[in-house]
């Protein structure tokens, strides 16, 4: 009985110590929190465009005082931890940045092409300089991904906003109560896709004519001209893509069509507007396009990804490679459709990237 009461006293002193240091490392207190910006506030509404980069302010308050800005000073004293909880994958970027002498939690996220937005949630902690137990933590949450357009851009003819590339089921269901069993169709820099709706799900028009590096290094002598579509979005019936490909007729006879896939460049064929600089082809499902001067085999694998990818599809959030295989080439089943009123002044809009190296 003694013994069992002797530790009993040995324990009840050692908690007591216990709660003397957190008392005495309480007395000198410190709170950590994340500020908005640019109208931006990180409690979960937030929704933050993919590959742009936003700079968020980190305040510090000292045994109790008010919450100021922390410094490049305070970085002497303290270090800041930033780690994902949920939707860390999506995100190129998230980390404590100091610019000027003040410091700010970075976001960029990664390339995401959902009709949706993805959620995403990180804490933020204020650690001892050298050490690793938490001073102060936060929660900080944010949605990745493209809004919808504005409802009265839509029509027959839907001129695409980059910035909101994102048509839902209920916008697509009135263009299509427009255009009935005829043809919706969306324009973009550069490009016309044309198609027939009925029940469409919703899609990401999301386009980039950025240079794809594995094939300008494979080809370094070859002229390209790039368009990619990130969110690959795919319809159920045949519509008919347009490219404006006014530059490059103006400078060489002959021109070719690739369909880049997975890795490997896919030759297609295509009808060819001389007048307006275009040339067209047949698909179900946009995906990323490469034309050039070269002429290259059918099936060469060229590797690497493209810029812009996503490893979620527009229209169910997952890859969508309807067209894997030699993607159609838009033969005699296709039918020509003419091009929409104005289309014709794409061809001075720079509509893709030009890489020639030399």
């Amino acid at each position: 009985m003694k013994k069992l009461f002797a530790f009993l006293l040995a324990a009840l002193a050692a908690l007591s110590l216990t709660v003397t240091a957190f008392a005495e490392e309480g007395e000198a207190s410190v709170a950590l929190s994340v500020t908005g910006a640019d109208g931006l506030e990180l409690d979960g509404s937030a929704l933050l465009r993919p590959g742009e980069e936003y700079r968020f302010p980190l305040m510090i308050a000292e045994n109790g005082g008010q919450a100021r800005p922390m410094t490049v000073e305070d970085m002497e004293n303290y270090d800041i931890k930033v780690a994902a909880k949920s939707g860390g994958n999506i995100m190129t970027e998230a980390g404590r940045l100091e610019s000027g002498r003040q410091q700010y939690l970075s976001l960029t996220p990664g390339n995401y092409f959902g009709v949706s937005s993805q959620q995403v949630q990180y804490t933020v902690s204020l650690v001892k300089k050298g050490g690793s137990s938490v001073l102060s933590q936060c929660s900080v949450s944010w949605k990745v991904g493209y809004p919808a357009m504005d409802d009265d851009k839509l029509g027959a003819s839907t001129q695409i906003d980059p910035s909101a590339p994102v048509l839902t089921r209920e916008q697509l269901a009135a263009i299509q109560k427009i255009t009935g069993a005829g043809q919706a169709s969306f324009v973009g820099d550069g490009w016309q896709f044309s198609v027939r709706l009925l029940d469409q799900s919703a899609v990401n028009f999301h386009s980039s004519a950025a240079n794809i590096q594995a094939i300008s290094n494979k080809y370094p002598d070859a002229d390209f001209r790039f368009m990619s579509f990130g969110g690959k979005p795919a319809f159920d019936f045949s519509g008919r893509l347009t490219l404006d490909v006014s530059e490059m007729l103006d400078e060489y006879g002959d021109i070719y069509l690739y369909r880049y896939l997975d890795g490997v460049l896919y030759s297609l064929g295509y009808q060819l507007d001389e007048e307006n600089g275009t040339i067209s082809i047949g698909t179900k499902q946009l995906g990323s396009y490469a034309v050039s001067n070269l002429k290259i085999p059918n099936g060469t694998v060229v590797g690497g990804a493209v810029p812009g990818s996503s490893s979620s599809g527009s229209n169910s959030g997952s890859s969508s490679d309807a067209d894997k295989g030699n993607p159609s080439t838009g033969g005699a089943d296709f039918t020509g459709i003419a091009l929409a009123v104005g289309f014709v002044s794409l061809a001075g809009a720079a509509a893709a990237v030009k890489v020639r190296k030399k």
